[in-house]
């Protein structure tokens, strides 16, 4: 199946000089040009759909922003990659939040051009139907202390237990702790240090450097220091999940409520996004927005999932209000359980394991049902925990 490239540019000598940074188009690309401003480029993506827009383009005023937006909104199957001499945090989310997908700074050096629009390839090739490999998953928090930490891990650990590899990953980049919930090894390798060396990097040197947290379950540490985060880039991360989804069954993805470059480059990789909160106003207030945010970088509604915890029953607020607000069912309810989380998190144990008949490992253990159904026949103990 033909994929279709669009080239964009204000003028004839910007197209010219943009074609001539980008690779020979192979046979299976229909490349297509256009020239004009950013009106332009938006009826062109309206009309014609392509799956991939490479703009050449200057700063854009927030009105210019919405327009892309717009565009991106009618055509979601669409990725962009922008040419812009604007290199400030602020600048590059309002981007982001448009909806495009990279940003590659003007004037142009090192070929870095040329590596995202591979990127962008391999990925347009692989949603066209290759065969899937591991399954990734994404916890994002609403808000601080929702329990998506908690979730995640036990999650991971719930499907370990029912024979599938599973890698954890903690992209919680500044403050991430996730190793702590299951373990009290110290990591001696940490995402930061594969990211430096992402050049060696394949699916067994990545194992290796992971926590062996239970023989079917792996480890993959956030940065000892808030520094080591700025070494995490969007193409390590890209680079990371696909040495990870080659060695194990799932992927989860420990994140934090922080959208940048390299959060986006993951989330692109997930299948599902659950969202965790708590029954009070603050969490659904943050949530909201939360996906507000999500929708406006493209990500399906179908894609998204909402995890209520330490949900009490004859609460003052409900999964039902949960459901009226974001406009979502509520995907799962995990009952409050206070001394046995509290006691799971304390000692770095599962709470399978120290107190696998408490309600809250019954809640996880449904949730590891549906993602890798028990074969016919498997014996099974408390609460469907293999024996």
């Amino acid at each position: 199946m033909t994929l279709k490239l669009t080239l964009f540019a204000p003028t004839s000598d910007g197209l010219a000089q943009l074609a001539r940074q980008l690779p020979p188009a192979e046979e299976s690309v229909g490349v297509s040009s256009a020239l004009g401003c950013i009106d332009d480029l938006a009826a062109e993506i309206e009309r014609g759909h392509p799956d991939l827009v490479v703009a050449d383009l200057p700063r854009l005023a927030d009105a210019e922003l919405r327009r892309i937006e717009v565009a991106l909104n009618d055509s979601p199957a669409t990725s962009v990659i922008m040419l812009s001499p604007e290199r400030s945090p602020e600048y590059l989310l309002q981007v982001m939040r448009s909806g495009v997908r990279e940003v590659v700074p003007t004037p142009l050096a090192n070929g870095e051009l040329k590596v995202a629009y591979a990127r962008q390839f391999e990925r347009l090739i692989a949603r066209r139907g290759s065969a899937r490999k591991g399954r990734v998953l994404a916890f994002l928090p609403a808000k601080g202390g929702s329990g998506s930490t908690f979730l995640s891990t036990n999650l991971a650990y719930a499907l370990a237990s029912r024979g599938q590899r599973v890698a954890l990953i903690d992209l919680n980049l500044h403050f991430g702790d996730a190793a702590l919930f299951l373990s009290e090894a110290r990591p001696a390798t940490t995402i930061a240090d594969l990211a430096r060396d992402v050049s060696r990097l394949d699916p067994t040197f990545l194992e290796s450097s992971m926590i062996e947290v239970a023989p079917n379950l792996r480890v993959l540490a956030a940065p000892d220091t808030p520094e080591g985060a700025m070494d995490v880039t969007p193409a390590a991360v890209e680079r990371i999940l696909a040495a990870a989804r080659e060695r194990f069954d799932f992927v989860l993805l420990d994140m934090s409520r922080l959208l940048d470059g390299a959060a986006v480059r993951a989330l692109d990789q997930a299948e599902a996004l659950y969202l965790t909160l708590q029954l009070t106003l603050p969490f659904i207030h943050d949530a909201r927005r939360l996906l507000a945010l999500l929708a406006t970088l493209g990500y399906a509604r179908d894609k998204l999932h909402v995890i209520v915890n330490r949900w009490e029953k004859g609460g003052e607020i409900t999964s039902g209000d949960v459901q009226k607000a974001l406009g979502t069912p509520v995907d799962l309810e995990v009952p409050n359980s206070f001394a046995a989380v509290a006691h799971a998190i304390n000692h770095g144990v599962p709470i399978l394991k120290s107190a696998p008949r408490d309600p809250v490992s019954k809640a996880l253990l449904e949730l590891a049902d549906r993602l890798a159904p028990q074969e016919a026949g498997r014996k099974r103990g408390w609460f469907g925990l293999p024996l």
